[in-house]
């Protein structure tokens, strides 16, 4: 990174947004701690930086994860499918959010009750060769997952999309994903399960709400990302920064001809916590854990 780009970074007529995923980014891959990125975290606070946690988690997984991590700033849903803005946090309510108790919520994707409708009309033309959430029970979710039954019914309160555990084979999968697109959803294959959604992606929720907070700011508000896997690569995109954090269990994802890409050299909230010193550092010589 160079001197001049460091100095462009600092400057008072930015306000920086950070949108971060969590497993294996906020969130260490095997113990899902947070402690090396909590001091970034609230030096962050402190400059008025806001971190919105971006991930495929349901809204009651995310107010827990935001308690622990002392945050108020709005999250964005089940990959991209819902933004949540603790009520009164801008001076008026967005145009077209809705209330929800506590919240303002924009809706980019499709509720869940119309992928559940698409899902039983789809399986009795074609078959369900998958387990999927709305179907399971918490024992079986547990076992598909490792959660604990406490978590597993916390992931299985979704509001826009459900979880496939695919037991069929790829040319089935493949049919089914045809299908889906063609009647107005998207499919993500997670590290499990394949997802299905709205017409959104992390990316495209994550330029909404920076569009949502330039309404209310004079100052040109700027995007870093931060993330550890594929289903990362939409938010990474569209960000003035984007931060890959290297990962104990798979290999960095591809993201080519971005601007300003940092790959960390730490794995999971100590390479985000590096990275982050990496950017807005006052000089070259104070980081070298995180690189270009």
């Amino acid at each position: 990174m160079t001197e001049t780009q460091r100095e462009s970074y600092q400057s008072a007529d930015v306000q920086w947004l950070i949108a971060s995923d969590l497993d294996g980014t906020l969130l260490d891959h095997f113990s899902y701690s947070h402690q090396p990125a909590d001091a970034t975290l609230a030096e962050l606070e402190a400059r008025g930086i806001p971190v919105i946690l971006n991930s495929s988690k349901t809204r009651d997984e995310m107010l827990e994860l935001r308690r622990a991590l002392n945050n108020q700033h709005p999250f964005i849903v089940e990959n991209g499918s819902a933004i949540f803005i603790p009520r009164g946090y801008f001076p008026h309510k967005p145009e077209r959010a809705r209330e929800e108790t506590g919240y303002w919520v924009l809706e980019p994707g499709a509720r869940r009750d119309c992928i559940l409708d698409f899902l039983q009309q789809d399986s009795e033309a074609h078959g369900a060769p998958y387990l999927n959430f709305a179907a399971a029970s918490t024992a079986d979710i547990v076992a598909a997952t490792g959660l604990s039954q406490e978590e597993a019914e916390k992931a299985n309160q979704r509001g826009y999309s459900e979880p496939l555990l695919w037991q069929g084979d790829e040319q089935q999968k493949l049919a089914f994903t045809a299908r889906a697109n063609a009647s107005g959803f998207a499919t993500l294959q997670g590290g499990r399960f394949l997802h299905v959604l709205g017409q959104t992606d992390k990316g495209l929720a994550t330029k909404l709400l920076k569009k949502t907070y330039q309404q209310y700011t004079d100052r040109e508000c700027k995007l870093i990302a931060s993330g550890d896997g594929p289903n990362d690569l939409d938010m990474l995109k569209v960000a003035d920064i984007a931060i890959i954090v290297r990962s104990p269990a798979h290999q960095p994802p591809t993201l080519s001809h971005h601007p300003s890409l940092i790959v960390t050299r730490e794995t999971g909230p100590q390479g985000w916590a590096d990275a982050i010193a990496e950017i807005f550092a006052p000089d070259s010589a104070s980081r070298e854990q995180a690189r270009n």
